[in-house]
């Protein structure tokens, strides 16, 4: 049986191998793990971030902002109803009911 470890280290000798630097392959694995977290989670930003041990405006941020997952979020979320900000008020009582 292969360890986690054996796997890893086999994966990081590939990408230096293949000129991947650093940056390129955190983001990818930081993108693969986000893009696992939300799947699980059915889109629920709240819930991945609980998954993942990071604050749901940490993740927010990423997903706006990481280059691998433009988009990604938009096509996992459900989407919301829009709701009218219309303010509802109950009817005035006659003239007649008001306090003087």
């Amino acid at each position: 049986m292969v360890s986690i470890d054996d796997r890893l280290n086999a994966i990081i000798r590939e990408l230096i191998g293949n000129g991947i630097t650093l940056a390129q392959a955190v983001e990818a694995f930081e993108g693969k793990y986000i893009v696992a977290a939300m799947t699980a989670s059915k889109g629920n930003v709240t819930q991945a971030s609980r998954k993942l041990g990071v604050h749901r405006n940490t993740l927010h941020n990423k997903l706006r902002t990481q280059t691998m997952l433009n988009g990604f979020a938009e096509s996992v979320r459900p989407v919301r109803r829009r709701v009218s900000h219309k303010r509802v008020s109950a009817p005035k009582p006659p003239r007649s009911v008001r306090a003087r």
